[in-house]
C-alpha cells in the first residue's frame, strides 16, 4: 500500500470520526477526542487539518455534498407538474434525514462565533439546490412547457417553490420535533404547492 492511499485512508477515518462527533455534541469537542475516536495520532489529525476550525468545514462540505440532490433528480421526458411534485418530495426527505438536521443545526449553531461556516453551508447546501432547480425551471420555459409571471425569474421562482416544499414537517424538524403528518399528507401537501406554483406561473 502505497503512502499516498493511507494517507487518504488516514483522512477519511478522521473525517468519518469527526463528522460522528461533531453531530452528536457539537463544535464543543477537541482535537484530542476526533484522534482517539478515528484512532490516529494527533499529530496525524493536523497533518491532514491546520485546527478544529478547518475540520468542521470540511466535514460541513462533506455532508452537504452527499446529500446534495443532482441533475439526475429530473426527468426531462416526464409532464412538469409530475417532476417537481417529485422533486418536491424527494427535498423534503432530504431535510428530514437525521444527518441533514444535524448538520443545518451545527450551521446555526456557530453561526455567531464563525459565519464562514454558515456561508459554507448556504453555499454547498441551499444555493446548490436552488440552482440545480431554476437550471431545470429553464429548461422548460425554453421548451415552452412553462411562463414564468413577468416579475419572476427562474431563480427566484425555484427559491419560491423550495421555500414552500419546507412545509410544517421541515420546520418542525429543525426544532427535533415530529409534525405527525403522514407520508400522505406530505405528499398531497407537495401537490398543492406545485399546482399554486403552477396557477401563478402558467404551464403552456
Amino acid at each position: 500500500m502505497t503512502k499516498i492511499i493511507k494517507s487518504e485512508q488516514k483522512r477519511s477515518q478522521i473525517l468519518t470520526a469527526a463528522s460522528q462527533l461533531f453531530s452528536d455534541h457539537g463544535f464543543k469537542i477537541n482535537m484530542d477526542q476526533i484522534a482517539k475516536a478515528a484512532n490516529v495520532s494527533k499529530q496525524t489529525v493536523y497533518s491532514h487539518f491546520k485546527n478544529k476550525d478547518e475540520l468542521f468545514e470540511t466535514c460541513m462540505q462533506t455532508k452537504c455534498a452527499e446529500r446534495e440532490l443532482s441533475p439526475s433528480a429530473f426527468d426531462m421526458n416526464a409532464t412538469l407538474e409530475d417532476e417537481l411534485v417529485k422533486f418536491g418530495v424527494k427535498f423534503q426527505d432530504l431535510l428530514l434525514d437525521e444527518q441533514s438536521r444535524q448538520t443545518f443545526q451545527n450551521a446555526v449553531s456557530q453561526s455567531n462565533t464563525h459565519p464562514e461556516i454558515a456561508s459554507i453551508y448556504l453555499e454547498t447546501g441551499p444555493q446548490k439546490t436552488t440552482l440545480l432547480l431554476a437550471d431545470y425551471l429553464q429548461s422548460k420555459v425554453d421548451s415552452g412547457d412553462l411562463i414564468l409571471s413577468t416579475s419572476s425569474s427562474p431563480i427566484i421562482a425555484a427559491r419560491q417553490l423550495l421555500l414552500m416544499f419546507h412545509g410544517k414537517s421541515a420546520y418542525w424538524g429543525f426544532f427535533g420535533h415530529e409534525s405527525g403528518e403522514s407520508e400522505q399528507e406530505r405528499l398531497l401537501y407537495t401537490k398543492e404547492c406545485v399546482a399554486l406554483f403552477l396557477n401563478g406561473n402558467q404551464p403552456r
